[in-house]
């Protein structure tokens, strides 16, 4: 993996979509720390999203209190403590946030700037300001995820700044974020196109090898009194494309959705408790999906893999 690979994904025209660059500041550190190529391109998006409401903020002319650079240099680094607990690319987890904060704070970076990485996850805090609810917000609607109770910490401090009820100010910033949220394929797209680590390679087509391993278990799972569907998501030019694997044995039931981006959502039901359990998870191989589907199968029917 040479350097130079992480200063073109943080700084060069990405096309589509294009995603303004990352701060110099920024793009020198992670090349420094041989940050993941995924990183680097999620750090690149979120930025670009930060950069979009503070766009639509400044627009206004509201006071606010606002440091635009600090809100886009936090964006473009508040994942940064991933570099120190990389398994936290692609599985849930928080130890990235302090140590993130730790890691600027020693490479020379004040710590009010620095905190974006411990605040990015904590917006209901006391003590999160706009600053770092604009992070949040970034963090979220990136891929077009919406979170009533950040979104109303955002609209609360609007409405004060701009003096007008909070239900325009509701209506307002759900239009932006709407717009925005357009684009999150193409950004999600454009994230998962680079490995965790490594050189790395472009994913393979995940839907395809969960339609190749259906073909070839679904013979085993009739004999053994399992119900297995595999159904795909329509090819009609979207980004992103899918395979969902439903199975159900007893009381138990799973449903296991692979994304081309690489992104797979599972769903562990239990009939009888009641109990849902989700997961989620980012694969880059078909090595990974297979060890997925095994384990998700030792759960729904524990005699099905041999």
């Amino acid at each position: 993996m040479t350097t130079s690979r992480i200063l073109s994904i943080a700084l060069q025209d990405t096309g589509q979509p294009p995603l303004r660059p990352l701060p110099i500041e920024a793009a020198e550190l992670l090349h420094d720390l041989d940050a993941a190529p995924r990183l680097v391109a999620h750090l690149r998006a979120v930025h670009d999203v930060a950069g979009q409401l503070l766009e639509w903020i400044a627009a206004r002319d509201l006071d606010l209190g606002i440091d635009p650079q600090a809100v886009l240099f936090g964006a473009a680094t508040h994942d940064i403590g991933k570099v120190l607990h990389p398994a936290e690319l692609s599985a849930p987890g928080a130890q990235h946030e302090e140590a993130g904060r730790e890691l600027l704070i020693t490479r020379g970076i004040d710590s009010v700037t620095a905190r974006f990485a411990g605040t990015h996850a904590a917006w209901s805090a006391e003590e999160a300001g706009m600053e770092d609810l604009l992070v949040s917000l970034a963090d979220k609607i990136w891929k077009n995820k919406r979170v009533p109770e950040l979104e109303d910490l955002v609209v609360a401090r609007l409405a004060v700044a701009s003096g007008r009820t909070v239900w325009e100010e509701f209506l307002d910033l759900d239009g932006v974020l709407a717009r925005i949220g357009d684009q999150a394929d193409e950004r999600l797209a454009f994230q998962m196109s680079y490995p965790t680590a490594g050189n790395g390679h472009r994913l393979p087509n995940l839907p395809g090898a969960l339609t190749t391993w259906f073909a070839e278990n679904d013979a085993a799972f009739c004999a053994r009194g399992v119900t297995a569907e595999l159904r795909h998501s329509p090819e009609d030019g979207r980004l992103k494309n899918s395979a969902w694997l439903t199975v159900e044995a007893g009381s138990r039931v799973i449903q296991i959705t692979v994304w081309s981006s690489g992104e797979a959502e599972l769903d562990y039901v239990d009939l009888g408790s009641g109990d849902n359990r989700p997961e989620h998870r980012d694969l880059q191989t078909d090595q990974e999906l297979h060890a997925l589907l095994r384990s998700a199968l030792d759960w729904v029917a524990p005699d099905t893999n041999g």
